[in-house]
Formats: structure tokens, C-alpha cells, sequence
């Protein structure tokens, strides 16, 4: 992973980013520590998280947490506040799943599944910390969707169905909360350098080809980077971007433009 410019944008800042242990969640924690951020790391891999502590020291707090599962995320919500001390600055809804199932062969456990981590999970995270947010001079919550909550493809449509509600939500929450001084922004990553996205590779009948026939999707020409989406959701999460709530930030190397 790319190292971030070290800044002191958001020296005293309190952060919290889900899925904080994936290949996207690294680079956002990364990016916001860089600026002078402490961030509260939430994701169920317990042992990166550990080795992310062990790497970025005091100022990375882990916490293991099945984001699927509403009284282990209530538990962790509860340990927040008060290692907080009810004050928070920056939320990054990061946490997400994928799978990959035609329409008819998508069952109600798939269903809820991808809800409960990809959308309910952001839903009621926010709602906890609202409060702590408010006691901010300026909060700031970006939520990470996808560019298949702007187009369509076979096989994610509960994905999907997932990642427009985030949009949806969004632009709504920006606007309610707006009162409260809480920004509000999505971000919606094209095809990212991610063991989610190569595990997609690996179930077509050539991988190699299904990677190649990506990037000839991406007029930039290459696959993205986590780091950045990750630089992407900093710059929404600073003072630069004040005046900037209830947008979708599309990082897509210029796919969703064709």
C-alpha cells in the first residue's frame, strides 16, 4: 500500500471507519492517520485489525465487530461512545459484501445478508453517532457505494439494490442533517485492485480475459487503487470540502461516463 503525504489537516480529529480491515478500509484508515486523524478501526477480521495496530500505533483503536449481527454492532456502538467520550468528527461507512447470483437464484438469506452489512449496518451506525457528531464544529459522514448503484450488471442485482440505497439515503440524510452542520457524501468506487473484485475474476471462464475486458471498460486504462478511493474519501472528510454535502463522488477511472 501507497504511503499518504503526512499532513496535520485533521490533527484532533476522531474518525470511525467500518470494514476498516479490507484492502479499502486499510487505505481510508491509512489516508485519515496521514492527516492527522485518530481512528476507531471497526471490521470482524480481528487479527488485521490487531496487526493494524500494532503498525500505526495509539492513534488506531480496533474493534472486532460482525456488522450482520445488530447486538454485536450495539455492543461496539456502546464501547464507541465512551472511548469517544461522545464526540466524533468523521464517519466512513465503508463496510461492504458482494455476491455474485443470478436474479432467480438469489434467496431471502443472500437478501438479508447484503443488507444488513451494506446498508443497515451504515443506517444505524449513523444514527448512533449522530449525537457524538453533533458536538463537532464540523462533521463530516461519507458512505461508500459503487458505480452499480449507477449502472446496471448480470448477477448483482441485490448488490446493487444495496449500494442505491446508500445513494438514496444519502442525498436525504445530507439534506436532514443538514441543521446539525453533518455533511453528508457518497463515493462510489469503480473496479478496485481488491481480493473481492479478484475473487469475481476467479469464477469466470478465463480470469485472465474477465480482467482484461475490465480495464478495456476504463477509458483511464487500468484498475483502480484502493489508495484512491481513499484519497477521494479525505479530501470529503477535511475542512476543503465544507461546502460539499449530498454529492456522489464517482471514482472510476471514467467508466461510468461511456
Amino acid at each position: 500500500m501507497a504511503d499518504f503525504p503526512k499532513t496535520e489537516e485533521l490533527a484532533g480529529r476522531r474518525a470511525v471507519v467500518t470494514g476498516a480491515a479490507g484492502s479499502i478500509g486499510r487505505a481510508i484508515v491509512a489516508a485519515l492517520l496521514a492527516k492527522g486523524a485518530a481512528v476507531h478501526a471497526l471490521d470482524r477480521d480481528a487479527d488485521t485489525l490487531a496487526q493494524m495496530a500494532v503498525r500505526h500505533g495509539t492513534l488506531l483503536q480496533p474493534h472486532a465487530v460482525d456488522l450482520s449481527d445488530r447486538r454485536d454492532t450495539d455492543r461496539v456502538l456502546a464501547a464507541l461512545s465512551s472511548a469517544m467520550h461522545e464526540h466524533c468528527d468523521i464517519l466512513v461507512n465503508n463496510a461492504g459484501i458482494s455476491e455474485v447470483l443470478p436474479f432467480a437464484d438469489t434467496d431471502d438469506a443472500t437478501l438479508d445478508r447484503l443488507f444488513a452489512v451494506n446498508f443497515d449496518a451504515a443506517f444505524r451506525i449513523t444514527r448512533a453517532l449522530v449525537p457524538a457528531l453533533s458536538c463537532s464544529d464540523a462533521p463530516a459522514v461519507v458512505n461508500i457505494a459503487s458505480e452499480l448503484a449507477l449502472v446496471g450488471q448480470r448477477g448483482y442485482s441485490a448488490y446493487t439494490a444495496t449500494k442505491g440505497a446508500i445513494l438514496a439515503w444519502s442525498r436525504a440524510l445530507a439534506v436532514e442533517l443538514a441543521a446539525q452542520r453533518i455533511r453528508v457524501n457518497a463515493v462510489c468506487p469503480g473496479p478496485i485492485d481488491t481480493p473481492m473484485l479478484a475473487a469475481e475474476f476467479r469464477i469466470a471462464d478465463d480470469p485472465a480475459a474477465a480482467r482484461a475486458g475490465e480495464i478495456r471498460t476504463v477509458p483511464i486504462g487500468r484498475i483502480g487503487r484502493p489508495e484512491d478511493i481513499a484519497a477521494v474519501v479525505a479530501f470529503l472528510a477535511s475542512p476543503a470540502a465544507g461546502f460539499v454535502t449530498g454529492a456522489t463522488w464517482t471514482a472510476d477511472g471514467g467508466k461510468t461516463a461511456m
